[in-house]
């Protein structure tokens, strides 16, 4: 467990289990036994991916085995009252070797007879949070399965905002976590492509570029980093980390919603011809319809003061890059959703968790928990034939079904004939949604978790 002078997260799914180094497991199981408990020292393995691995990452120090999650929580307890910080595992969910059982809903969209579409979904708004059967009945949509990485406490940004890159209809509503893997739906769904993208956004004026750092998100704030030079505590994606910098502009569209971060620095109001017709500290509300705000703190504050002056012309640019700076272009039926890790390529499982932020130095906890042990996963993939695959795995129930690991979530997208595959968000996030009902078992106590967004698929003219 986390030291206790550390907040608690938000998020129900923050990673508990707690490796570490033999010398501290030893110490701790000397502790456990003066106490009077029997404790074992037990390493722990990280199988070869891409870019990391296979070797020994930790020690976990565990105290007996019992045959019910009561007995285990009891003896919990007591280890707490004699001041020891436990946490109840469920050894199924380890990683070893095991035979289950697993929950896993699949939905196969075959597009030479289904004349629908399958897109990126927020529902109204960027910010904000709703359960996937909610966006699945605001759109209409036929199935749907939760999207990709978001923000859920307030400190990190504005709740329910992405994590990472949305495209909808071909626009590009939300900045990229630089060099991390996205799933790109083409032609409605038709075309599925991963790949790793970066973004670039400039407010132009007189022919001038000036960056923005982001697309509607809070100033500051940078979820799962992989922002630019100047971020702290680094500019390359690290999940579940929110990466600072202290001078940033942001501009927000009318797709975010409202009400719009506030707090001290600057901002100007665009109308819809891109002319400013505000500029002042961050009072707005909201972003005019077809129009732009642009908010400023530090030093890129004193920038926007100096040159966005009430009558000038701006416009927003955006492009989006891949590998090497190729251009990524989207047409108007496409969208975009970000995730990660990229779980099969060409046919083959192929994992770089290092290259993907899963792997945090100097805490090789944080991946042990999210991608060695078994938690609840949602995939996407496309087969040989060109079929989409929406894949749902339940988790955390011991009788009902172990959830996966990250390789064994790879391994079980190209059972089912994946030739590329990419995790989204998983969880007490993972949800699928089918004619309007809840088809698995979300493992929250609360029930369906609401997300940031959701992959919907919409009927067609000729669909019933």
């Amino acid at each position: 467990p986390t030291s206790s002078d550390v907040p608690p997260s938000p998020d129900p799914d923050a990673v508990t289990a707690v490796i570490g180094t033999r010398q501290t497991a030893d110490g701790v199981a000397v502790q456990l036994k003066a106490a009077g408990w029997t404790a074992r020292v037990e390493p722990v393995r990280m199988a070869r991916f891409a870019d990391a691995g296979p070797g020994l990452i930790g020690y976990r120090v565990r105290v007996g085995r019992y045959a019910t999650e009561a007995e285990a929580t009891a003896v919990s307890a007591r280890l707490a009252d004699a001041s020891f910080k436990p946490s109840v595992v469920y050894t199924g969910q380890d990683g070893d070797p095991t035979t289950g059982p697993w929950a896993i809903h699949e939905l196969t969209v075959d597009f030479r007879a289904f004349t629908g579409t399958v897109a990126e979904s927020h529902d109204a708004s960027l910010a904000g949070r709703r359960t996937t059967t909610q966006i699945a009945q605001d759109t209409g949509a036929l199935a749907a399965v939760n999207g990709g990485f978001f923000i859920i406490g307030a400190a990190d940004g504005v709740v329910g905002d992405s994590a990472g890159i949305v495209v909808s209809n071909g626009r590009l509503l939300h900045d990229a976590t630089n060099g991390r893997v996205a799933a790109i739906l083409r032609d409605g769904g038709r075309r599925l492509e991963l790949q790793k993208l970066w973004t670039r956004i400039d407010l132009v004026s007189h022919g001038t570029a000036h960056q923005v750092a982001g697309l509607n998100r809070a100033p500051g704030l940078i979820r799962d980093c992989g922002g630019r030079p100047g971020d702290t505590p680094t500019s390359a994606p690290l999940m579940d980390v929110t990466c600072k910098n202290p001078n940033e502009m942001v501009a927000f569209t009318p797709e975010f919603g409202s009400p719009l971060p506030t707090g001290a620095g600057s901002e100007a109001v665009l109308d819809a011809r891109g002319r400013v017709v505000s500029e002042g500290p961050r009072t707005a509300t909201a972003v005019p319809g077809g129009g732009t705000v642009i908010e400023a703190i530090g030093t890129e504050a004193d920038w926007l003061d100096r040159h966005a002056t009430v009558g000038e012309r701006l416009r927003l640019r955006t492009r989006v890059t891949g590998p090497g700076g190729r251009p990524v272009r989207f047409g108007p039926a496409d969208s975009a959703v970000n995730g990660g890790p990229q779980l099969v390529h060409d046919g083959r499982v192929t994992i770089a968790p290092k290259a993907d932020g899963l792997i945090h130095p100097d805490d090789p906890s944080y991946f042990y928990g999210w991608g060695i042990r078994r938690n609840p996963r949602t995939m996407i993939g496309v087969d040989r034939r060109g079929r989409l695959l929406l894949v749902e795995v339940d988790g955390r129930y011991a009788a009902h079904s172990e959830g996966l690991t990250i390789p064994e979530a790879g391994e079980l997208m190209r059972s089912l004939g994946a030739v590329e595959a990419m995790n989204l968000d998983g969880g007490g996030s993972s949800t699928m949604v089918a004619d309007g009902q809840l088809v698995n078992t979300p493992s929250d106590a609360t029930g369906q978790r609401p997300v940031g967004d959701a992959v919907v698929v919409l009927p067609g003219k000729n669909t019933r």
